[in-house]
């Protein structure tokens, strides 16, 4: 009997999800474990992976079908089972429209005749060989003649398999096992190579959580992208919900170097965009790690102690200053530091509370407890100290005037550290979550922008 592979339910009040691309198609081999479908709800984007080794026997819904939970959305079959499959679920009549992006073609490889293409005769005789048009191949002898080893190489292209759209990817951290999800453009072409983008999740956020439909709006305009979830936190590995600033920083790098490797990456076009927590970072990056040409920040906030201390009244600092104190002392006499919800040290305004309570609530896997310690940590993180390491590479620092968790006044300190060439676009009327909404006014304001700003410093 064939396997179902059924329509999950991440969230608690989760009814339903998008289809919004099937990874294998009807025929394809597939490993217990290997995601073959990206769904997408209100809040969340997630793999559906295969609960059974086989092959991909039925696709029961077209992609962007929006599917009730539990319901059947596609089969896989044991190698030589019959497919004589149960009645599958009736899906819409048309499929959702989806917008196709082009791809990204530069004028040097509109083909021209290959009998005027000047190439060695070598070079000439292997493509003539291996029926390669000469015309797709850059020369890289004397004058541009094409040699040998070009046509190898494009031969070599030619026969590499096709990036994935998306994968599910692992590596490594100071010896912790991180876990991402990479975005390629659709249809890239064998061979070919395009600018790569980490982007880095905020304050106890996972990779699944608004970061994949800003890595699909990356795709969109021709850029590879990876998001991950910091060691401790989501999927990975690590101490569980040990957040330490720089340890996350050093997690980005180490993500830097895995999305340099990548062969639709080119390394010397990389860039980080972070949001809130991860726009700090971002900056912290960049201004460490050389490789990075491009930074965005996204409501990021400056300075740890000013930000934490500007969530409190006079007399709560007064008494944090006092309970991070005791911890410490604590820590010496027994290595154990006390846990807390996060709220207890990044403390919310009712908005953005009512918001990340609503989240924890609908999605148990993001609860989690920090130590104090981190608290401690974040106090010491001061990232518009490093801005000004930045330059002369590029900047964007995006922030909402009626952003009450991070106040616009952190973004507005980075700036003038940094100073050129900086730019600060501050987003009249946004909050620090009223725009995190895929589909939203306010994340396709904020995603435009970041792609307008990577396509102006990353594309030459």
């Amino acid at each position: 009997m064939p396997t179902a592979v059924t329509m999950p339910k991440w969230g608690l009040s989760m009814q339903e999800g998008k289809i919004n691309l099937w990874l294998k198609q009807e025929g394809d081999p597939v490993q217990k474990g290997e995601p073959v479908a990206e769904v997408e709800t209100e809040k969340l984007t997630n793999l559906v992976e295969a609960p059974a080794s086989g092959i991909l026997a039925r696709h029961c819904y077209p992609e962007g079908s929006v599917v009730a939970v539990t319901r059947v959305i596609a089969y896989i079959a044991a190698p030589g089972e019959s497919l004589d499959l149960p009645p599958v679920d009736t899906p819409p009549d048309e499929e959702a429209a989806r917008p196709v992006v082009p791809p990204l073609v530069s004028p040097s490889a509109v083909p021209v005749p290959s009998a005027t293409v000047r190439a060695m005769p070598a070079a000439r005789k292997l493509a003539r060989d291996h029926n390669l048009d000469l015309a797709t191949v850059t020369g890289t002898g004397p004058g541009g003649a094409i040699t040998r080893a070009d046509v190898e190489r494009a031969l070599a292209a030619r026969s590499a398999p096709a990036a994935q759209p998306i994968q599910r990817v692992t590596f490594f951290s100071d010896g912790h096992r991180l876990d991402g999800l990479l975005y390629t453009p659709r249809d890239l072409p064998a061979g070919a190579r395009r600018p790569g983008v980490v982007l880095l999740v905020g304050y106890t956020y996972l990779k699944t959580m608004v970061m994949p439909d800003l890595a699909k709006a990356l795709n969109a305009a021709g850029y590879v992208a990876l998001v991950f979830d910091y060691r401790g936190f989501g999927d990975s590995a690590g101490p569980r919900g040990r957040l330490i600033p720089l340890e996350q920083v050093a997690d980005a790098r180490a993500a830097l170097t895995f999305l340099s490797e990548q062969p639709a990456v080119d390394p010397a076009r990389l860039a980080v965009v972070g949001i809130s927590l991860g726009g700090a970072h971002a900056i912290t990056t960049a201004a460490l790690d050389r490789r990075v040409r491009v930074a965005v920040a996204l409501e990021p906030p400056g300075d740890g102690a000013r930000w934490l201390r500007s969530l409190r009244r006079h007399w709560e600092w007064m008494q944090f200053l006092a309970r991070l104190d005791e911890d410490r002392r604590q820590r010496v006499q027994t290595g154990v530091s006390t846990r807390v919800d996060p709220l207890e040290i990044v403390v919310p305004d009712p908005d953005s509370r009512a918001f990340l309570e609503q989240v924890s609530a609908e999605f148990p896997q993001m609860r989690v407890e920090l130590p104090l310690e981190s608290a401690e940590a974040l106090i010491e993180y001061a990232p518009e100290r490093f801005a000004a390491d930045v330059a002369p590479r590029p900047l964007l620092v995006v922030h909402g005037d009626a952003d009450r968790l991070v106040p616009v006044e952190e973004a507005r300190a980075i700036a003038a550290r940094a100073g050129a060439p900086c730019r600060l676009q501050v987003i009249p009327g946004m909050g620090h979550f009223d725009w995190v909404t895929p589909g939203s006014p306010g994340f396709q304001q904020v995603a435009d922008l970041t792609v307008a700003f990577l396509r102006e410093t990353l594309d030459g």
